[in-house]
């Protein structure tokens, strides 16, 4: 667990409420949760280091540690009797005081061997959870509340690229929002604060003579996803991103991330986040060493 991120002050009331609803009665049935998506971008990078993102969210995502579709169901019902929470048209998502959607994705027990998530009771949407167990293992604690003391489990930048590369691979087509998403956090990583940790405990990676800012954090990024990541989803991450940056390949993810990028029309920038990729990629490759 990273050291806690105190944000008191810096989070909207309706969204407190939201967060204190959903501690509650997950807590009331045993059940742990944590921010995935944009959410967890925007209150780690943004709220936590003034990182802004191009790319806004008015949704919130969150990942729910279930054993089985029973205790999810009862969490889904207990939220919904407070009559703040309603259903929407798709089964994963509620609307809270009809102001937000809130995404919730069931993770552990609802899972078939390949992690992949199959909605009752029809079974017809369908989403791999591949990198959600880890990405909750390492995800940031964050105080969202100083009085009376409100603490939320947030994915960090490292968990939160896992999961963006793993649903990005399991629709490409579709997740543009993922590719702009996983650019964004390799571009900023060393100004959420990793600078000074790259400087004190991967000095390799600052002692070239042409040091690169934006590369090195992509590496560093590499390096951190390796240390949390299981070895079955470090493989498809692996695979994924080497297939991407292959020379001979089409270059899907990075044709997708200039083609959404505020920055599309920098000279050099189609090169330069095929750059940050195969940094990624280094990083994930040689693991964590430090």
């Amino acid at each position: 667990m990273l050291k806690l991120l105190n944000l008191s002050g810096k989070i909207e009331e309706s969204t407190l409420g939201l967060y204190e609803a959903l501690t509650k009665f997950t807590s009331s049935l045993g059940i742990q949760f944590f921010l995935v998506g944009a959410t967890a971008r925007d209150t780690i990078l943004e709220k936590g280091f003034g990182i802004h993102a191009a790319r806004a969210t008015l949704d919130v995502d969150i990942g729910v540690r279930v054993s089985g579709w029973n205790e999810f169901d009862r969490l889904q019902q207990a939220l919904l009797d407070t009559g703040h929470f309603a259903r929407t048209r798709e089964m994963q998502r509620l609307s809270y005081r009809g102001e937000v959607f809130v995404d919730i994705v069931p993770f552990g027990g609802t899972t078939d061997p390949d992690h992949k998530l199959s909605w009752p009771p029809d079974h017809d949407f369908i989403l791999s959870t591949v990198g959600f167990e880890e990405a909750y293992q390492a995800a940031q604690l964050v105080r969202v509340r100083a009085r009376p003391p409100l603490d939320i489990r947030v994915a960090s930048p490292a968990g939160l690229a896992i999961l963006k590369i793993v649903a990005w691979a399991d629709r490409p087509a579709e997740r543009n929002k993922d590719a702009h998403d996983l650019a964004h956090i390799m571009e900023n990583y060393l100004d959420a604060d990793n600078y000074e940790r790259l400087m004190e405990n991967h000095r390799d990676l600052a002692s070239d003579d042409d040091f690169d800012y934006a590369k090195a954090g992509s590496r560093l990024l590499g390096r951190d996803m390796a240390r949390i990541v299981s070895p079955e989803t470090k493989a498809m991450i692996q695979e994924t991103l080497r297939r991407e940056t292959a020379e001979e390949g089409e270059y899907r993810l990075v044709r997708q991330i200039v083609k959404y990028s505020a920055l599309q029309q920098e000279e050099g920038r189609f090169e330069n986040v095929l750059a940050l990729l195969r940094e990624l990629i280094i990083g994930i490759d040689e693991g964590y060493l430090q």
